[in-house]
């Protein structure tokens, strides 16, 4: 009886340890988790369709929770801390977690496996501008409707400011009110943007970028807002494509659209101030974006034989060289 009971409890010690060693080969009482813990970028990172020149820093706390940073990965944000569950996989383990950033919610997920972290990231974005903006139109005379511009100059010159802060929003509202009688921007919160117009006697509106495109380049254009000011924002991938297609016109190269932009991690963007106020929105360019602007304008329309328009041009240029300030754009509604 005492051998059974010797033999019985030997047995037991040699599955305790069999079982044991069984676990340790699956990871489930290992320290695999710590070895995650690095930066992953270049190469050993991947975030979808575009490329990234930021870095995703994981620090592992345990085997089930660990700290994600996203450095210049997600647009808008130099920098995004978020905290995540960790689960063991065959190869590694996968993550998700969310967090609030500056300009929006971020959530991510995504697997380290064999050395490389693969995440897909998505944002919420949580500015007051998303949504539907319309164009405004107001009455003028003769029960005239014409597009609501905005206009501000200071050029140091009492009399010229006075004449171009009085006429050059209207001028230009009925320009376009000539032209459409309506124009929509879409502003959507999970960061595609998009507007559309439509011609007087049109019967339908034309939507840009098209609607078979907006799925198709979603990944390479986006917008956020930060500090009254509204970036437009493209992916450096797109511009590498563009670059290829030899679509711009001579007179103007890749180099010289990009001087009109600012870099913002992964992405060029167009920055437009905001106002709001009275139920308005304002979006316009400043100074600096308009001199810029001008500079790569002029020689395309310098050779416009007209003297209307050549007079015009000579005020124009005129304008930008003296000005200290300028404001110009539209006023929306939402």
């Amino acid at each position: 009886m005492k051998k059974s009971l010797i033999y019985l409890f030997s047995l037991l010690c040699m599955l305790t340890l069999v079982t044991s060693c069984s676990d340790d080969e699956k990871g489930g009482t290992d320290d695999a988790w710590k070895e995650i813990s690095k930066d992953y970028t270049s190469d050993k990172l991947s975030i979808g369709t575009v490329s990234t020149s930021g870095t995703i820093s994981v620090n592992a706390a345990s085997a089930d929770k660990a700290t994600i940073i996203l450095n210049n990965v997600v647009a808008g944000e130099s920098s995004v801390s978020v905290d995540a569950t960790l689960t063991k996989t065959d190869a590694g383990y996968a993550f998700e977690g969310e967090s609030t950033a500056t300009t929006c919610n971020v959530k991510v997920s995504g697997t380290i496996e064999n050395g490389k972290l693969t995440a897909a990231i998505s944002r919420t974005l949580t500015s007051a501008l998303a949504g539907t903006l319309n164009l405004n139109y107001v009455p003028y005379v003769n029960d005239m409707q014409i597009a609501q511009a905005h206009a501000y100059f200071d050029t140091g010159d009492a009399q010229m400011d006075a004449m171009l802060n009085g006429m050059a929003a209207p001028v230009v509202g009925q320009l376009i009110a000539k032209e459409v009688e309506s124009v929509t921007v879409n502003l959507g919160e999970e960061g595609t943007f998009s507007f559309s117009f439509k011609k007087v006697g049109a019967s339908e509106e034309t939507v840009m970028p098209p609607a078979k495109l907006q799925e198709m380049i979603k990944s390479y254009l986006t917008w956020y807002e930060k500090e009254n000011v509204l970036y437009l924002a493209v992916h450096k991938d797109a511009l590498t494509i563009l670059s290829g297609l030899n679509i711009l016109p001579e007179n103007i190269d890749l180099e010289t659209i990009l001087g009109l932009l600012t870099v913002e991690g992964d992405y060029y963007t167009i920055p437009l101030q905001v106002k709001e106020e009275d139920g308005l929105t304002t979006i316009y360019l400043n100074k600096d974006i308009l001199v810029k602007a001008w500079e790569v304008a002029k020689p395309l329309v310098g050779n416009i034989q007209d003297e209307t328009i050549q007079s015009i041009l000579a005020m124009v240029d005129q304008v930008m060289a003296k000005a200290k300030e300028i404001e110009f754009g539209l006023v929306f509604k939402k």
